[in-house]
């Protein structure tokens, strides 16, 4: 039985970090602007393209409150059916991915294993990993012994 709830976990564990980083990323790339977009429209003499960034920034504004209602629905339906433990999960593996997606959004580039070298390896990139990596027990913890 042991093995069987371990499984579970482990598919469970997947399935929340899958659902958290996406949530997170919708979230927080529309927090910071885009610097190239802000820099066309002060330069730009065109008033059919500033408008159309203006739509386009309207547009992440919109999309920042979908994300944050989506993101408080998330945590709902994981206290709602599981318990508190199960939502402090989900933001364990949030918070460790923040850092990584942030630095990705300040160099415009997807971390991949030749770019994950370059990232700065200090204290708060290795606390991040054990977000990530106390995220599993905690979640066996909190699926079948709470």
């Amino acid at each position: 039985m042991l093995i069987i709830h371990v499984l579970i976990s482990i598919g469970f564990y997947f399935i929340l970090m899958f659902l958290s980083v996406n949530f997170l990323g919708f979230l927080v790339r529309g927090l910071f602007t885009n610097p190239e977009i802000d820099k066309i429209k002060s330069k730009t003499e065109h008033e059919f393209i500033k408008q159309e960034i203006e739509k386009n920034q309207r547009t992440e504004k919109w999309t920042n409150v979908v994300a944050l209602l989506l993101v408080a629905i998330y945590y709902y339906v994981l206290i709602h059916f599981w318990n508190v433990g199960v939502a402090i999960v989900a933001l364990m593996l949030m918070a460790g991915r923040l850092p990584d997606l942030i630095w990705e959004i300040k160099m415009g580039k997807k971390i991949t294993v030749g770019i994950a070298r370059a990232m700065p390896k200090n204290a708060l990139y290795f606390i991040t990993i054990l977000f990530d990596l106390a995220a599993l027990p905690v979640l066996y913890y909190f699926l079948y012994h709470f």
